[in-house]
């Protein structure tokens, strides 16, 4: 075959693999360029821009907050309703039931009425032996027997019919509740939506590019969300797979238990060499830890709590964002997917009854099993 014939399969991956490279940085350039471009337009503001963009952004989270707070409140809505139909065909079926065993005891009654007690007597004294008489006996003692069970059951059915009531009279007003929360919700979104929309119209003619930045950051928040979601999990794996070497916990045993430390730059370098996403850097504080990544800006600020005798759990309880301050609810958002730990699990079997957060470490005292 000539050079110019069918290609061969060699030939061919070459082709494609060139034809991807060719295709895929421009893509993939197309897609970071606009995030790019938005990072250096906040990285570029005056202090007067991020003073008045912090109003701002402080306002947008408590609008996403009050949006999930609503969508919270609408999906608890939707379950009581579930819970509430659920109790009714309950009810309804245990007031079908209640009104059948009545029905069967109105029954017995008339007959017992209808026959007397000397009909029964006369059944005894029918008996023409012992064994006739003791069986006679038993008949009528089972008789009176099922009509106690018979009321007893009654009586039982009659608590359970009215708590189920009560039950659902209680899920009604709460449902109730619930529809009054979701208006003072949505009526203070709107709040907050118009004293944004009002605060803009103020700056007057700069207006419309305040209305480009606050879009701009919020474009970039919610990016760090998903990214902060993704590096926890790669954090989190990096810790499972038993990747923090032993030795640097630097264990020191006494008769109280055993001590160790966790050094910041340890933790750094760890996660550097493992993770493919952007760094993070950890500060540790005499009482307080920090977590920063630097490529967006984003501190994280707070301290770790024991969770299930063996996890230590971060807890911000403050952080910024292009040094503009988030709010607990924001900050909460950020890991509503699951949190940075460090389980101790992946080192050893061992209960942890001690963090302390120290000058570039973090010491810890646990009790081995």
């Amino acid at each position: 075959m000539t050079k110019f014939g069918k290609p061969r399969k060699s030939n061919l991956v070459v082709l494609i693999v060139l034809a991807l490279m060719a295709v895929l940085p421009g893509f993939v350039s197309g897609q970071a360029r606009p995030a790019l471009e938005m990072q250096h337009r906040l990285e570029g503001i005056s202090e007067d821009e991020k003073a008045v963009l912090e109003t701002l952004f402080i306002l947008s989270q408590e609008i996403e907050e009050m949006d999930r707070e609503q969508q919270d409140i609408t999906r608890e809505m939707e379950a009581l309703r579930e819970e509430v139909k659920a109790v009714a065909e309950k009810i309804e079926n245990r007031q079908r039931d209640y009104e059948n065993k009545l029905d069967i005891l109105k029954r017995v009654l008339v007959s017992y009425q209808r026959n007397g007690p000397a009909s029964y007597l006369s059944i005894i004294l029918r008996a023409d032996s012992l064994s006739s008489f003791l069986r006679s006996i038993n008949i009528i003692k089972d008789l009176v027997r099922n009509t106690r069970e018979l009321l007893d059951r009654l009586e039982q059915d009659w608590k359970r019919l009215m708590a189920e009531r009560e039950s659902l009279a209680d899920k009604i007003a709460l449902l109730e509740t619930k529809e009054e929360d979701l208006k003072e919700a949505m009526a203070k979104k709107r709040q907050l939506r118009e004293e944004q929309e009002a605060y803009l119209n103020s700056l007057k003619e700069e207006g419309d590019h305040y209305r480009e930045l606050l879009t701009n950051l919020q474009d970039m928040w919610d990016m760090i969300k998903e990214l902060v979601s993704d590096i926890i999990n790669e954090f989190n794996r990096i810790i499972g797979e038993g990747k923090f070497p032993m030795e640097e916990l630097d264990l020191k045993f006494s008769l109280l238990g055993i001590r160790g430390t966790i050094r910041e730059e340890t933790l750094n370098s760890v996660y550097r060499e493992n993770s493919n996403l952007d760094e993070i850097v950890f500060h540790f504080y005499p009482g307080r830890a920090e977590i920063e990544i630097p490529e967006k800006q984003l501190v994280l600020a707070g301290t770790f709590s024991i969770e299930e005798g063996r996890v230590l759990k971060f807890v911000a309880e403050e952080g910024s964002f292009y040094g503009m301050k988030l709010e607990q609810a924001s900050l909460d958002e950020l890991f509503r997917d699951g949190y940075l730990s460090i389980d101790f699990g992946a080192f050893s079997d061992v209960s942890l009854q001690s963090v302390k957060i120290c000058d570039g470490y973090l010491e810890f005292t646990v009790k081995p099993f």
